[in-house]
């Protein structure tokens, strides 16, 4: 997802616990994928 954003000139601004965090709570089904576009959104640079 990184490099897809980053090919498409989107960058992010985040630490490696909140990307760390996000992965897994998606990957966990606790978030879902409007939460990470959510996210990606927010972190937005």
């Amino acid at each position: 997802m990184l490099v897809f954003l980053s090919l498409n000139g989107i960058e992010l601004t985040y630490t490696q616990s909140e990307l760390f965090d996000m992965v897994l709570a998606v990957a966990d089904g606790k978030r879902s994928f409007d939460d990470m576009v959510k996210w990606v959104i927010e972190h937005q640079e």
